[in-house]
C-alpha cells in the first residue's frame, strides 16, 4: 500500500491505498447512486470510461465543483468516454448537485456502502481534516478497464494536466484498430 501526501491550504494530509497504474485493470467496486441503487463497475463493461474521485460535490474549489467543470469541459470532445464521478457524498447530496448543476451524462457515485473503494483505488485520505475523505484522481481506461492514464491531485486547490490527457486522448482516437489481441497492442 503506498502513501502520497495531498495539499489542503498549509497541511499535508497522507493518502493511502493502491492507486491503480497505466496497465492495471481497474478494480471491481459496488458503490450507491443518487438513486440509493448498487452500481458495479462492471454496469460499465465494454465502455471506455474515465473516474474522477473528488473529495465531495458540495465543494467548489478545494477538489470539487470547480475541478468536475473543467474536467467536463476539457472531455466534451471525447463523448464515447462515460465521465463517473465518485465521492463520499451521500445519495441526497449527489441528487442536490445533480438538480443544482445538471451534469448530464455524468455518473455520480458515493461510496456510502463500497468504503473499500477508497483503499482500492488509492485515494483514502487519512489525516485531518479530510480523513475519510475521496482525495481528487482521475483514471482513464478503455473499454476493457485497462487504465491508459493515471494522475493523483498534490494540492486540492490544482487541476489535472488536462494538456496531458487530451494529448493522449488524440493519441488514442488516431491509433489504427488493431486486428491482434490486447497482449500483441505496446505498453
Amino acid at each position: 500500500m503506498s502513501e502520497f501526501m495531498l495539499r489542503y491550504g498549509d497541511e499535508a494530509i497522507p493518502v493511502v491505498g493502491d492507486f491503480p497504474e497505466t496497465g492495471d485493470c481497474l478494480p471491481s467496486f459496488m458503490l450507491v447512486d443518487e438513486s440509493k441503487q448498487d452500481i458495479a463497475l462492471e454496469r460499465f463493461a465494454g465502455e471506455p470510461k474515465v473516474i474522477v474521485t473528488l473529495l465531495s460535490l458540495d465543494e467548489e474549489e478545494h477538489g470539487g465543483m470547480d475541478l468536475l467543470r473543467k474536467i467536463r469541459r476539457d472531455l466534451a470532445a471525447w463523448p464515447m468516454l462515460r465521465l463517473i464521478v465518485i465521492s463520499v457524498d451521500s445519495p441526497s447530496s449527489l441528487q442536490r448537485a445533480r438538480r443544482e448543476h445538471g451534469l448530464p451524462g455524468v455518473v455520480l457515485l458515493s461510496t456510502l456502502r463500497g468504503r473499500d473503494f477508497h483503499k482500492q483505488y488509492g485515494v483514502l485520505a487519512m489525516g485531518h481534516p479530510l480523513s475519510g475523505y475521496t482525495a481528487p484522481a482521475i483514471l482513464i481506461a478503455d473499454a476493457n478497464d485497462r487504465v491508459y492514464y493515471a494522475e493523483r491531485l498534490v494540492s486540492t486547490t490544482g487541476h489535472f494536466d488536462m494538456d496531458a490527457i487530451t494529448a493522449l486522448l488524440l493519441r488514442e482516437s488516431e491509433a489504427p484498430a488493431s486486428s491482434g489481441t490486447e497482449e500483441d497492442k505496446p505498453s
